[in-house]
C-alpha cells in the first residue's frame, strides 16, 4: 500500500483532511475520524505509523503535550486527479457556467486549462425532454442574482425582489430569507427555498420569475437554518416504488423527480428497480401526477395512501371512456 497513492489508500483522504484542517488531535479525535472516514477494519499498524509516538518516525503528526499536531507548518497542497482536472476545463463549455462566474473569470479558468487534454465532454451527453427556455438556453446570467442569494444564505439576511408570473401572480417588494437554493434537470430551472417572515411560512419559488432581487440589511426574528430543518422532518413524505428497468422509463423517473431527495436500487430477483423519494406535501399532487404519467411501467409499494390515490384516479379516467 502508497499510503499517499489515492488509488491505493484508504487513509489518503482522511490525512488530506486532517493536515487542511490543522490544529492538534487527541486520541479520541483520531479514533472518532478513522471510524467514519475510513469503513472497514481499522490498520493498526497504518495508524500507529501516521500519529507514532516514537522519536524518528514522526513524519506527519508528532505529539506534543498528549496531542498531535502536524509535523510540517505549512498548507496541504491539493491534488487534483486526472478526472477532476478534465471535468475543470470543461467548466468553461458549460452551458450554466454564465450563471455563476463572470466573464472575466471564466477567461481566466479557459486560459488556466488550456493545455489538459480532455477525453470526455459534458456535451457528449444528451438530456431529452427537458423544458424549452430554460437556465441552459436563457441569455440572461444569473451569476450576480445566484451570488446575492449565497450571500443571503450565508449571512442569515433577507432578500426583496418582485414575483412575476404573468396571468397567474405578481407581488411586489416581496421579502423572504433564503435558506437553499435548488434546480431541477427535467425543468432546466433554479428555486429558492426561503421563509417568509410576514406568512411565517417557509416558501419555494422559480428563480426566473424573481425580478429586482436585492439584499436586504435585515435579518429574521427566528434561526431559518433550524427552522428549515424542522419543517423538512414535519412536511417530508416517503413514497416507494418499483420500476420497470427499462432504460427511458429508469431515466426519465431521475429526470421528472430531480427536484427530490432519491435513493435506488436494483433488485435482481424481481429484475426491478426499488426508487424511494422524498417529498413535501405541498407538492404531493405534482409527485402523484408524474406517477401516472409513467403508466404501468411503475408501482406504488408504499405508502397505501398513495396506492389509494394512484388507483382512484386512474379509476376516474377510465369511466371516461366507457
Amino acid at each position: 500500500m502508497i499510503l499517499f497513492d489515492e488509488t491505493e489508500s484508504k487513509y489518503y483522504e482522511l490525512i488530506a483532511y486532517l493536515l487542511s484542517e490543522g490544529g492538534s488531535l487527541t486520541h479520541n479525535d483520531i479514533a472518532c475520524m478513522i471510524e467514519q472516514c475510513c469503513p472497514g477494519e481499522t490498520d493498526f499498524e497504518v495508524t500507529e505509523a501516521l500519529f507514532s509516538n516514537t522519536e524518528g518516525e514522526e513524519m506527519i503528526y508528532i505529539k506534543e503535550d498528549d496531542e498531535f499536531v502536524p509535523a510540517l507548518d505549512s498548507a496541504f497542497p491539493v491534488r487534483n486527479n486526472k478526472i477532476e482536472l478534465e471535468t475543470t476545463a470543461s467548466l468553461v463549455n458549460s452551458p450554466y457556467v454564465n450563471h455563476f462566474l463572470s466573464a472575466k473569470t471564466i477567461e481566466k479558468l479557459r486560459k488556466a486549462t488550456a493545455t489538459i487534454a480532455a477525453d470526455w465532454s459534458p456535451n457528449d451527453i444528451t438530456v431529452k425532454n427537458t423544458f424549452l427556455g430554460g437556465a441552459a438556453s436563457s441569455i440572461k446570467s444569473y451569476s450576480s442574482i445566484i451570488s446575492s442569494i449565497a450571500k443571503a444564505i450565508r449571512e442569515k439576511k433577507g432578500i426583496q425582489y418582485d414575483y412575476i408570473r404573468p396571468g397567474r401572480m405578481l407581488k411586489n417588494n416581496a421579502v423572504v430569507f433564503p435558506v437553499k437554493i435548488e434546480f431541477s434537470l427535467v425543468n432546466d430551472r433554479f428555486r429558492v427555498c426561503g421563509y417568509n417572515e410576514d406568512e411565517k411560512r417557509y416558501v419555494k419559488m422559480n428563480l426566473d420569475s424573481m425580478q429586482n432581487i436585492m439584499l436586504l440589511d435585515k435579518h429574521p426574528d427566528i434561526d431559518v437554518t433550524e427552522g428549515y430543518s424542522e419543517f423538512i422532518h414535519h412536511e417530508t413524505k416517503k413514497i416507494l416504488l418499483d420500476v420497470d428497468p427499462v432504460p427511458h422509463v429508469i431515466e426519465r423517473c431521475f429526470r421528472v423527480f430531480s427536484y427530490y431527495d432519491r435513493k435506488a436500487r436494483y433488485d435482481k430477483t424481481g429484475n426491478k428497480y426499488r426508487l424511494g423519494i422524498s417529498y413535501l406535501k405541498a407538492d404531493e399532487n405534482e409527485v402523484i401526477k408524474n406517477i401516472l404519467s409513467m403508466g404501468s411501467y411503475v408501482v406504488v409499494l408504499e405508502p397505501r395512501t398513495i396506492q389509494r390515490e394512484v388507483y382512484n384516479r386512474i379509476q376516474a379516467a377510465s369511466k371516461l371512456y366507457e
